[in-house]
């Protein structure tokens, strides 16, 4: 039952009539009460609150950003950015907190069947795109995999790196494994997607032999965190051939938990690190460097030196997915997330190969072989190339020259103190292949020449690049180019509901590029609303009794699957993973510790006056008080 207000409308404190009854309506809908008869002829107009609803094209913003994790009432407020006003949205952000509610009831239970019917129905289409899932015993969904084709155009290049590793990113607390490596721009690349329900050896198991068969070929080499299940079933899946190496970045930022507060101030830390990031160092000077500490600090060996360095590629793919879930999406909605990502990883991609055909850098030092490598190497690589060959015009000289048997060894100093190690390098040259190596392996680990091969090249007159030093992995066209046409959001041609939305994407980009055109010419900037509001008008003469697109359907087109009653794949239930698990049970080391405690702030008890972590009723003063009496 409403109630009436008695008051007269107060228009005087806002800017218009239509702003304050749009302020009266709402407080009344809020308060309970009911504003019975406008008293004005403008409010026969209405203001667009008497029925609310978001038009197709704030629901398909409020879509679109939720995407990029913003959420509904970030959504209302960019609504009224874009629409000068929130008197102009038409809506309030509780029709936007709406449009995500009726979608998660759109899903309900039928999550895990429609992610596989959507990604059933990019296998139908799709060139070369791959689907697997597995259910267990009671049909509930363990496993999801996919790959599509320029991913594989990506691993056949670059597939000799692989890493792995897991984050929270649904709702159900399936683990996510990306599979991927670097690019020759040096930037992250995806292979593959797989969500598990369980981290056991099956799981690991199933979802390393849907990789090997979409891809056809081991990655020769298979990076990974930690984990004890992964360790065992990589050899039950790949080949000896395919190397299994830990993350170098995981294991040093446990250094502190193994060594101890005390250890972690004694400059052990500082020594590791130098020793172990250490490109130009060979494998008999690591092992002496590396007693030489355990000596040092009276520590234990415990074979870490065994393993191979990684670089810290792995916290910057944390960062990346991590902009992308959160722990309360759906399925479904997940693939939808992933999309998103994926376009803007491989513009970026796209972005940088066309940087590096058709922009030419700058060349310094005006050497042939200089030139070749900026004709050959994409931007970022020639870069890094043209710094080493600077440098060996400036801080390298011979201190030695040595030959026989046709090889000439050279004795470099490397004078250049920004680098982390600087000192005396030897470089060995055959002059009739021009074969050159060099005592600090950066060849061997980045796959480019080194300032010091660089010295010995120039004045051995060697004029061109040589070719054998030509890594194809770092050059422009190494990927091969897309002959389909391929789309990572693409749909089939003959889908209504597509054709749809790229007729709406065709009226946007027309009106989108009139007014770009116009903006600086006011008078035809003018002529153009005014044949704008025209056309309006006969559409709204023409459509009195259309009714506008309801949310259900909406959310149906948007998602590309209909809604069900009947579910065959249930979705996953009774998953406890790592990081799954209620704070209070899981273990938290010392340094976890450490860190919630000192966010917590300190607090002062009430009896000893003091800042304690105990308060008055479990202060010791307190019993000792009692004692004595």
């Amino acid at each position: 039952m409403s109630r009436t207000c008695g008051k007269r409308l107060d228009t005087r404190m806002f800017p218009s009539y239509d702003e304050a009854l749009a302020f009266y309506r709402e407080y009344a809908c809020n308060s309970g009460f009911e504003i019975r008869k406008a008293t004005t002829k403008q409010s026969k107009k209405g203001d667009g609150y008497s029925r609310r609803r978001l038009t197709y094209h704030q629901k398909q913003l409020v879509n679109d950003v939720s995407d990029i994790n913003i959420g509904p009432v970030r959504a209302f407020k960019i609504l009224k950015q874009t629409q000068g006003r929130f008197v102009n949205v038409g809506v309030t952000e509780v029709e936007c907190k709406n449009l995500k509610r009726d979608m998660i009831t759109y899903i309900g239970e039928s999550d895990a069947d429609m992610v596989i019917e959507k990604l059933t129905k990019k296998k139908e289409y799709l060139h070369d795109f791959n689907f697997e899932y597995c259910v267990d015993s009671e049909e509930n969904l363990c496993g999801l995999f996919w790959a599509d084709e320029e991913a594989k155009r990506n691993y056949s290049v670059f597939g000799d790196v692989g890493f792995d590793a897991t984050y929270r990113t649904n709702k159900y607390f399936m683990i996510f494994m990306p599979f991927t490596g670097i690019d020759n721009h040096k930037k992250c690349v995806t292979f593959a997607v797989g969500l598990l329900a369980s981290e056991s050896i099956e799981s690991y198991k199933w979802l390393l032999m849907a990789f090997k068969i979409t891809f056809g070929w081991e990655p020769t080499m298979l990076m990974t965190d930690q984990d004890p299940t992964i360790k065992q079933a990589i050899p039950a899946v790949f080949s000896p051939s395919c190397r299994h190496r830990l993350c170098m970045w995981h294991i040093s930022q446990k250094f502190t938990d193994k060594l101890g507060s005390h250890m972690s101030k004694t400059g052990v830390l500082k020594c590791l690190n130098i020793l172990i990031w250490n490109e130009r160092i060979s494998a008999n000077e690591f092992d002496i460097e590396w007693q030489s500490i355990m000596d040092e600090y009276d520590l234990i060996d415990c074979h870490l030196s065994g393993l191979m360095r990684t670089t810290s590629r792995s916290e910057g793919e944390n960062y990346f997915y991590g902009l992308m879930p959160n722990a309360d999406l759906h399925l479904i909605e997940f693939v939808g997330h992933f999309e998103t990502e994926m376009e803007a990883q491989r513009f970026v991609q796209l972005k940088n190969n066309h940087d590096s055909r058709y922009m030419n850098p700058e060349i310094i030092t005006k050497l042939l072989i200089e030139e070749e490598a900026s004709q050959t190497f994409t931007r970022t690589v020639f870069f890094e190339v043209q710094i080493e060959i600077m440098a060996s015009m400036l801080t390298c000289y011979s201190i030695k020259v040595v030959e026989y048997d046709g090889i000439t060894k050279f004795s470099i100093k490397d004078t250049d103190k920004d680098v982390k190690h600087f000192g005396d390098f030897e470089v060995s040259f055959m002059k009739s292949d021009y074969t050159v190596s060099c005592s600090c392996l950066r060849f061997k680990l980045t796959g480019c020449l080194c300032r010091h091969c660089f010295y010995v090249l120039r004045i051995s007159v060697v004029e061109h690049f040589p070719k054998k030093y030509v890594s194809r992995r770092w050059t422009k066209d190494v990927v091969p180019r897309s002959a389909s046409g391929y789309n990572t959001c693409q749909f089939p041609t003959n889908d209504a509901n597509e054709d749809f939305k790229a007729m709406i994407r065709d009226i946007d980009f027309s009106v989108d590029y009139c007014v770009d055109r116009l903006v600086s010419n006011m008078e035809k900037l003018k002529l153009y609303r005014q044949k704008v509001k025209e056309l309006t008008k006969d559409v709204e003469e023409g459509t009195r009794n259309a009714r506008p697109m309801t949310n259900i359907a909406f959310i149906g087109s948007v998602l590309g699957v209909e809604k069900r009653d009947k579910v065959t794949v249930k979705i996953p239930e009774g998953i406890r993973n790592k990081g799954s698990a209620p704070i209070k049970n899981s273990m938290i080391g010392q340094k976890e510790t450490a860190i919630v405690n000192a966010k917590k702030g300190s607090r002062k008890c009430g009896r000893c006056r003091k800042y304690v972590d105990h308060n008055a009723r479990t202060c010791q003063q307190k019993a000792n008080a009692s004692t004595s009496k």
